[in-house]
């Protein structure tokens, strides 16, 4: 996935990869179900998860990586639920930044809001 704007590439797949992994996420098997290739896509989308334990429960944290085109934002989603509990959604919240803002750095600082939120 390459993302231009204005005539400039602003980031690649790999450049959101590298972050995501530095802050404990990957891209599995599991969710490469879940994510969205193709050059015609309204929205596309890449799924990150990280498991890890809380209070002798499984927890699962997927981290949704869309374009939206229209703002010209790059927009993260976060779900974080128990696997073992019937509706165990714990956390359901997004945040954006514009693609003329984006950079390493930003990302990164996103990512950790996100991952603060309760």
């Amino acid at each position: 996935m390459l993302i231009c704007f204005e005539g400039y590439v602003v980031f690649t797949k790999t450049f959101i990869i590298r972050v995501l992994k530095k802050n404990g996420f990957s891209l599995d098997k599991d969710c490469q179900l879940l994510c969205i290739h193709g050059d015609y896509a309204r929205n596309l989308q890449l799924v990150f998860s990280n498991r890890s334990q809380v209070n002798d429960l499984e927890m699962l944290s997927r981290l949704y990586v869309a374009v939206n085109l229209y703002r010209e934002t790059l927009v993260l989603g976060l779900i974080r639920e128990f696997t073992s509990v019937a509706n165990g959604v714990v956390v359901n919240t997004s945040r954006s930044i514009g693609l003329s803002d984006m950079n390493e750095d930003s990302l990164d600082k996103l990512v950790k809001k996100l991952l603060s939120a309760n």
